[in-house]
């Protein structure tokens, strides 16, 4: 059975009870109302009929009927009277009515106090409760009921009766009109309820469809939100969050495999040459083909091409450390004091290349990012290293740090450390991959120049581990610049100011 089918059952059976429960409700409300209405009438013939009643349980002539039958009118009311030596005359009442109603009623010792001590024995041997003089009360006789009203009267006792029918009567069409009434009105519920549901399912049903189609593998589908005050609406806004992001999983684990791959298939071919190269030396060592004079030159070949192959590995070490994004313990980095440290190494390392240290920045506060500072001096390090390898002896290099506004909130705090050159530039589908893995380039700058392709790729995972970012900008017509961006919006004091 669907959810829709059990709403609406559950909906019409609802329906179906309360109906009930009003049409029995009803039902009591009105007999009881129509039987107010024959005691009322029954105790105005009462006081009516009284007088005409007295005169003739005391021998009054016959021809004063016709005034009780007038008195009575209409003829459905039965009056009876019952003298005292046990005669009963029937003054008004149905033709019908074979024998008086007064010979279904006992009276006893009771009636001397005006009370009618007698009860009514129904064939089935039931018993009416007494019932007092002129106060209404009910009677079987013959399958019909009656409402009568006993009264004590001087010279006997009198007896006025009208038979239930009419409040049958109306009482059945009453419920037959309502069983009617309630029958259409559960149709007319179980039809719009049957609409309304399929209307209100429909997110739901969308979302059953949405899901077999992403379980059939279209991570790209989302399911459509209705509005954002409607349960459906917030569900559907929740599920396509949560299918965003399993995209976003799949997406991320699927990229990790192909640049595992591609890193592995990397890494085999870059330690391939020089493992290559050593496997040769040695297989000509061992075969004694290398002449005694060019031994230590072989063993110099070997040495180099291992300490390339263990630069190699380091390198891809300390990336495979970078991606994992392990927490470091951040202190605070005076930039100036790296890029000086930075310049005073390369002018020892190529004393001919004029290197300078630019310092854009205002307070001194300004210049300092948390991190680790010897990540941060491998990257720039590596930016300065790709200068000298990649441009003409002689060209000059600029150490760049912009720090920030003391003004400027904590969180937008960034500063700037660039390495400009006026070396060779690079064209656009060259700076588009220049921090990818094992990248080289082919045009003039990288002319005779080799590396494990590994130098820039670090600077930008060292970037990103500490919340920032690389860039590069460069021209074919000459010079290059490398950017990193790192957020400084953690610490605002230098270690003097610290301490």
């Amino acid at each position: 059975m669907t959810l829709r089918l059990k709403l609406m059952l559950g909906l019409v059976a609802l329906t179906a009870i309360g109906l009930s429960l009003t049409i029995v409700a009803t039902v009591v409300a009105l007999r009881g109302y129509l039987v107010d209405r024959v005691d009322v009438r029954l105790r105005a013939v009462e006081q009516v009929t009284r007088l005409p009643l007295t005169a003739l349980l005391a021998g009054a002539p016959a021809d004063s009927r016709p005034v009780l039958e007038r008195a009575v009118a209409p003829t459905d009311y039965v009056v009876e009277a019952r003298r005292s030596d046990g005669r009963i005359l029937r003054v008004a009442g149905p033709a019908d009515l074979t024998q008086p109603l007064l010979t279904r009623i006992d009276t006893g010792p009771a009636a001397e106090r005006g009370v009618a001590a007698a009860t009514e024995r129904s064939p089935a041997g039931r018993t009416v409760p007494p019932a007092v003089d002129g106060t209404p009360f009910t009677v079987t006789y013959g399958g019909e009921r009656y409402r009568a009203v006993l009264d004590h009267l001087p010279g006997g006792e009198t007896l006025i009766a009208q038979p239930l029918t009419t409040v049958r009567d109306t009482l059945r069409r009453l419920v037959a009109a309502a069983a009617v009434a309630a029958l259409v009105v559960l149709a007319a519920i179980a039809a719009l309820a049957w609409l309304l549901l399929t209307r209100g399912l429909r997110p739901l049903r969308a979302t059953a469809r949405t899901a077999s189609a992403i379980a059939a593998g279209d991570l790209s589908r989302r399911v459509p939100e209705g509005s954002p005050r409607s349960e459906t609406g917030q569900l559907g806004r929740a599920l396509n969050i949560m299918l965003g992001q399993i995209q976003a999983a799949f997406a991320a684990r699927v990229a990790s495999q192909n640049n595992l791959r591609r890193f592995a298939a990397d890494a085999s071919h870059e330690l391939r040459t020089p493992l290559t190269s050593i496997r040769g030396y040695v297989d000509l060592l061992r075969a004694g083909m290398v002449p005694p004079a060019e031994t230590d030159d072989t063993l110099r070949r070997v040495a180099e091409e291992t300490a390339r192959m263990q630069t190699l590995v380091d390198d891809l070490l300390y990336l495979a450390h970078l991606d994992e994004l392990r927490p470091r313990d951040r202190v605070d980095v005076d930039l100036v004091t790296i890029a000086e440290d930075a310049a005073a190494n390369l002018r020892a390392v190529d004393p001919g290349r004029p290197v300078t240290v630019e310092v854009e920045t205002g307070p001194e506060a300004g210049r300092h990012v948390p991190g680790d500072p010897d990540a941060l001096r491998q990257l720039l390090g590596n930016l300065l290293t790709n200068a000298r390898v990649h441009t003409p002896a002689g060209t000059p290099v600029t150490v760049r740090v912009t720090g920030w506004d003391t003004a400027t909130p904590a969180r937008d705090r960034t500063a700037v450390l660039a390495v400009e050159d006026g070396g060779p530039g690079m064209p656009p589908e060259v700076t588009r991959h220049v921090f990818d893995r094992f990248y080289r380039a082919a045009g003039s700058r990288a002319r005779g120049r080799s590396g494990s392709g590994l130098g820039l790729s670090i600077v930008a995972a060292t970037a990103a581990a500490h919340g920032g970012r690389a860039e590069v900008s460069s021209t074919p017509e000459g010079g290059t610049s490398f950017r990193v961006y790192l957020p400084g919006g953690v610490s605002d004091q230098t270690p003097a100011d610290q301490a």
